[in-house]
């Protein structure tokens, strides 16, 4: 009889965490491998799209209060797309709407950072953009970046 134990800690796991299943995405995210679903569902929904860009250090604390701090200047009502810095070029970007392609000319920083990129529904052009500097302990930029992004929402209603 085969042994069940390592089917049985592969469910638990994917069970404790569900990211792990959807392409590393974080709870409330979509993987960008789902960015032409998210594309969709932005336009149908008047919604924008906003690309978190996070690179592998997860232990990082500025990473941390930066991502907190982002998620709170965006606010509700947005698509939320989720990929990993140091893995973003290796999906087909053929599929790519032509903002991000042009957005994928500018590195993104890997390693201990994280970046939000805010694209119109269409993602045909981008909004607004902060990184982890500007939204770990920059009161005036991330206040800046919440305006464009407040300012972006308005004209879709």
């Amino acid at each position: 009889m085969k042994n069940p134990i390592p089917a049985l800690v592969s469910a638990l796991l994917l069970a404790t965490f569900p990211a792990a299943a959807k392409d590393d995405a974080p709870r409330g995210f979509m993987p960008i491998s789902e960015l032409k679903d998210a594309q969709t569902k932005a336009t149908a929904d008047k919604k924008l799209v906003v690309l978190v860009v996070k690179g592998m250090d997860d232990a990082c604390p500025n990473c941390a209060a930066a991502l907190e701090n982002g998620e709170k200047a965006v606010g509700s009502g947005v698509v939320k797309v989720f990929a990993r810095a140091e893995t973003i070029r290796q999906q087909d970007s053929a599929a790519f709407p032509s903002a991000l392609k042009e957005r994928l000319k500018k590195p993104f920083v890997t390693g201990a950072y994280v970046t939000f990129v805010v694209f119109d529904p269409g993602m045909s052009k981008v909004v607004a953009e902060a990184g982890r500097k500007e939204l770990q302990s920059d009161k005036k930029a991330t206040a800046d970046f919440k305006k464009a992004v407040q300012d972006a929402k308005k004209t879709l209603k």
